[in-house]
């Protein structure tokens, strides 16, 4: 069975990254014969980078940057090639055939995660560190820099970011405004443009069509998200459209930007940036879809899991787990949407619309807020097992496990996995990241039943016991892919060959090799550096070279090793599974 795990943030509680694995892990607990594809959502905001950089052979670099309070801290972004992008991504993007793009989330540096529900504040916080970063992507000769801009604590209509780029602001005083946010608009006389930083071209990801200005602007659709007081909507309002104004002097185009679709995203940052630059919004959902290539994975799966922390009339606006129901309604998939709350309201409109869906709200109403937020993960874990637990009744998979013995054994299991290469981050491991595209497409390398592991206790334990030491991850790559084994495991079991282990594993190989070549009748030579004769006061470095001639005897004895080890731990996998089956 194929399960897509396709899930949102589920805010102040954990991220979607989360969400997947929590789905992962409690698969497993009923059936290895589950396997969970995990495509967590972003429109652009938390997890933007980490999720794209997942999904292809990109880097992801370490900046330091500033919050949205001014304060230091690190972010990461990043950098991928145009020519490993679908044609699709890149035609949505309007990107060439090849070059650099680098990725820039702005939750990374001005999230509203980040901050503290006292802290939270619009008018005190500033996109400074959005500037920083994409004069980090500047300094990397990115050919065109995409800015997710979901999740923001921001409401300054992009000036921070300007600043950081090289917008001068000054009192009348003659003073410097260092900490440019909509609380010092006013003490704001004189702009100097000059020094504005030239930027490559800039892709901005969101679903939010708003203006900056008016009834559905960014000040009172987003303000009392962001912390903005009820009281203080029309005075952080009217600070903005002063300050579009004040711009209008500087920038003859900002009246008319501020009017644009989009304008009013994350607290203006687009029409900020839009005032000094070439800017091109897209469909932050549209270009995650074709990214993850959400249609097909939808397709190939036989059911469907996604959520989000609250499913109501702005999840109807287009968001991921919306989108997702609607591609599993037009595939004929089932899904199930997991939630923390679900609006009352719109309960009876989303049973209608998708009448064969389910949707499970999983808060304790009689918890408060906090508390819900607080206990999220185990709530949601529990939600997945009774999903599991009716879907394998009367299916002929595995029963469900429900002794806690087992739970502890496969948990104990999991968590020791969890430092291998999984499905969704295989391209951060050294020289396996160079296939990280072959491996993600081929589910096999990630499948737990019993073929995949078998052939990977086989080949792991025989090639580990060859003296192949710097190649073995590559030689387990490719073995995996034409005996189709378990990656992970097979990539753990050349640890059996370690720096402790490595000196009496190949020396038994040289002697066990040695003993053959004798039996069959073959002479020959033996190495003296392996003698217990050989005196070590005449050593030097030149006699390593000698070493070389150890390869044939040790590869045949570490072959009749590794071949006997395998076929052994094969036969008691074998056993096992059928004791812990039964």
């Amino acid at each position: 069975m194929r399960v897509l795990a396709a899930f949102d943030k589920f805010k102040d509680s954990f991220s979607a990254e989360q969400a997947c694995s929590l789905v992962e892990s409690t698969a497993g607990e009923f059936s290895p014969n589950v396997e969970v594809v995990s495509c967590p959502l972003t429109d652009g905001g938390e997890g933007f980078v980490d999720i794209l950089i997942s999904k292809c052979r990109g880097d992801l670099i370490e900046v330091k940057a500033r919050d949205s309070l001014g304060r230091p801290r690190e972010a990461a972004v990043g950098m991928v090639p145009i020519d490993q992008l679908s044609n699709e991504v890149r035609s949505l993007l309007g990107l060439p055939e090849s070059g650099k793009l680098a990725i820039i989330e702005m939750a990374s540096v001005c999230g509203l995660g980040d901050l503290d529900l006292a802290q939270r504040d619009p008018w005190n916080t500033t996109t400074l560190g959005i500037g920083d970063l994409l004069l980090f992507g500047k300094e990397q000769k990115a050919d065109f820099i995409l800015l997710g801009i979901g999740g923001s604590s921001t409401n300054d209509a992009g000036i921070g970011a300007l600043c950081a780029l090289g917008l001068a602001l000054k009192k009348a005083s003659g003073e410097s405004v260092d900490y440019p946010s909509p609380s010092t608009w006013a003490d704001i006389a004189t702009w100097d443009r000059s020094s504005i930083a030239s930027l490559p071209p800039l892709i901005i990801a969101c679903d939010v069509d708003n203006p900056l200005l008016g009834s559905e602007g960014a000040t009172a659709q987003f303000g009392p998200q962001k912390g903005l007081p009820p009281e203080s909507v029309a005075p952080l309002e009217n600070a903005m459209n002063e300050m579009v104004v004040q711009l209008e002097k500087v920038f003859p185009h900002a009246s008319a930007l501020a009017k644009s679709p989009g304008a009013g995203a994350a607290g203006g940052i687009g029409f900020g940036l839009s005032l000094v630059g070439e800017v091109k919004l897209v469909q932050g959902f549209e270009l995650v879809s074709q990214w993850l290539s959400l249609k097909k994975e939808v397709n190939e799966s036989d059911f469907i899991l996604t959520g989000e922390g609250r499913f109501d009339s702005t999840s109807w606006r287009g968001k991921g787990p919306f989108k997702i129901l609607s591609m599993a309604k037009r595939a004929n998939k089932k899904a199930i949407l997991l939630c923390g709350s679900l609006d009352p309201h719109l309960e009876r409109k989303t049973q209608e619309e998708f009448p064969n869906h389910k949707f499970i709200p999983f808060a304790k109403s009689s918890w408060k807020l906090a508390k819900n937020l607080q206990h999220g993960p185990k709530l949601f874990r529990e939600a997945c097992r009774n999903i599991f637990e009716d879907l394998f009744k009367g299916t002929s998979l595995e029963c469900p496990i429900v002794k806690e013995a087992r739970f502890k054994r496969i948990r104990r299991l999991k968590k020791f996995l969890r430092p291998l290469p999984r499905r969704s981050n295989v391209h951060r491991y050294p020289v396996l990241k160079w296939f990280a595209d072959t491996a993600y497409q081929r589910s096999f390398l990630w499948s737990f039943k019993g073929g995949p592991i078998q052939a990977a206790l086989f080949w792991g334990i025989w090639i580990s016991m060859l003296p192949i030491v710097g190649i073995q991850m590559i030689v387990v790559f490719f073995v995996s892919l034409f005996v189709r084994a378990n990656l992970p495991l097979i990539v753990a079991l050349q640890w059996i060959s370690n720096p402790l282990t490595m000196g009496p594993i190949y020396f038994a190989d040289y002697k066990i090799g040695m003993t053959l070549l004798k039996l069959i009748g073959v002479s020959y030579p033996k190495n003296k550096l392996l003698s217990p004769e050989y005196d070590w006061a005449e050593f030097s470095y030149k006699e390593l070279l000698r070493l070389i001639d150890t390869f044939p005897p040790m590869f045949l004895g570490g072959s009749v090793l590794g071949i006997s080890f395998g076929v052994s731990t094969v036969f008691l996998y074998k056993i096992l599974r059928k004791f812990y089956k039964n």
